[in-house]
């Protein structure tokens, strides 16, 4: 179904998607925006100068790195040069030693060291063997002294255990005598003492005796003297009871006094409370005259409390009145304001989209620069990657060329080798001929048979001379 526009709406849409009229304002402001831009692109401390500044640091430090990289495959090829240049020399010189000459001479080096331990260990024999001799001999006479020593302290211990003997002997002799003395001494005193204790027992008979009297006497003095308390108990007892009987007496006067005491204090009491009800009613009397008094008062306040409330209840109602009109008057004018407060709302919003529009299509702009430059930048960093692998390349080559040469060099000093060999292998047997001779070693024979054979050379899967 076709939809008819008038033509102010047709300018509103048209004005909604078409860019909007730059005023002599916005473009004074936009001129002005480009001279700042300018001026701040040379400012190191933007955002937009530290983003670059990282960037570019980022793309120096791969550099560095790189470059660092290069340097290390260098010294890493250099390393390896001169470690497969020592791999050489030292399989050269392995091959060198695994020849049959290098081996018989080795051989007979470790015969002639043999013979020359084999000299040493004879004569380190005949010496530990004459140390023997001497030792024993040592030991021997030792032996001996220590037995002529023995011999003599036995008999001056014999001598010195006769003497001991003797002088025990008379010892003993003085001892038994004294023992003798001793013991007829104690004899006496014993019989003394007998005579003493016989005397003490008769003296404790006549003290017992006389203990036993002076007891009985006491006893018959002691019976006399309780008859005669028991007589003295029997007379203060009856005066006791005498005693009790008057107190029962006056004990039950008392009881009758203290009765009638009671009695009268009861009848004070009875008379109290009489006056005491009495007393009591009158008030109570009192007090409900009171009390109507009270009520006819209440009546009279609770009808002039109606009077209030009712006049209050009045006062209430047209206070509410009135602020109900003052609360719509007040609302009437909040809504207006509040209707201009939107419409400046909706003007500021469509100055926002405005400049917003205008922003967007500034950064939209910046970022289509900065997308352009970084792919530019890629592709650089592309074409320095490329050049940096053509230069691998070309060192890889370089470096397999080398191995090569090398390899086909040491094969070369191989077979040239051949001729050095046997003056080589002179003057190593000759140096090892002289050493063993400083060294002292007697018996070089080996070592001269070793320096005089000829060179034996067989093939690799028998053992034919060639």
């Amino acid at each position: 179904m076709p939809v008819n526009l008038n033509e102010s709406d047709l300018d509103r849409i048209r004005q909604s998607i078409s860019d909007p009229v730059q005023s002599n304002r916005e473009a004074k402001r936009q001129h002005l925006k480009e001279l700042s831009t300018q001026r701040t692109g040379k400012w190191p401390n933007t955002l937009e100068a530290m983003r670059r500044k990282k960037e570019n640091w980022k793309k120096d430090k791969e550099e560095r790195e790189e470059a660092e990289r290069l340097k290390i495959d260098e010294e890493e090829l250099r390393l390896q040069k001169e470690y497969r240049t020592k791999q050489i020399e030292r399989a050269n010189r392995l091959l060198y030693e695994q020849t049959d000459r290098m081996k018989t001479l080795r051989s007979k080096e470790l015969l002639a060291d043999v013979l020359q331990d084999r000299e040493y260990q004879i004569g380190e024999k005949q010496a530990v063997k004459a140390l023997d001799k001497k030792v024993e001999d040592g030991w021997t006479a030792t032996l001996m002294t220590q037995l002529r020593d023995a011999d003599r302290k036995a008999e001056e211990e014999r001598k010195e255990r006769e003497h001991k003997h003797k002088e025990l002997a008379v010892m003993q002799q003085k001892q038994l005598e004294e023992y003798k003395n001793t013991h007829i001494a104690h004899l006496r005193e014993e019989m003394r003492d007998g005579e003493r204790i016989k005397a003490k027992a008769e003296q404790d008979a006549r003290d017992e005796q006389e203990a036993e009297l002076a007891r009985k006497r006491r006893v018959k003095q002691a019976n006399e003297d309780t008859r005669l308390a028991n007589e003295r108990l029997k007379l203060l007892r009856k005066q006791e009871e005498e005693k009790e009987e008057a107190e029962e007496l006056k004990r039950q006067e008392d009881a009758r006094k203290k009765e009638e005491r009671t009695m009268k204090r009861n009848e004070l009491q009875r008379q109290r409370d009489e006056k005491k009800a009495a007393q009591k009613m009158r008030m109570i009397d009192l007090a409900t005259e009171n009390l109507l008094r009270f009520e006819a008062k209440s009546e009279a306040r609770l009808e002039n409390q109606k009077k209030e409330v009712r006049q209050k209840e009045d006062n209430e109602i047209k206070f509410r009145a009135e602020r109900r009109a003052a609360q719509k008057s007040a609302i009437d004018h909040s809504r207006s304001l509040q209707l201009e407060e939107k419409q400046r709302r909706k003007q500021d919003e469509i100055e926002m989209a405005k400049e917003q529009s205008l922003k967007w299509a500034d950064y939209n702009q910046r970022v289509e620069r900065a997308i352009m430059k970084e792919e530019q930048e890629r592709k650089l960093d592309n074409v320095r990657l490329a050049a940096l692998q053509r230069q691998q390349a070309d060192a890889k080559r370089t470096i397999e060329m080398e191995d090569r040469a090398a390899q086909i060099l040491a094969e070369e000093t191989i077979k040239n080798g051949h001729s050095i060999e046997q003056e080589l292998y002179k003057q190593y047997a000759a140096h090892v001929l002289d050493d063993a001779e400083k060294r002292g070693m007697t018996n070089v024979h080996p070592l001269k048979q070793a320096l005089k054979a000829k060179g034996i050379d067989l093939l690799p899967a028998s053992g034919f001379r060639v």
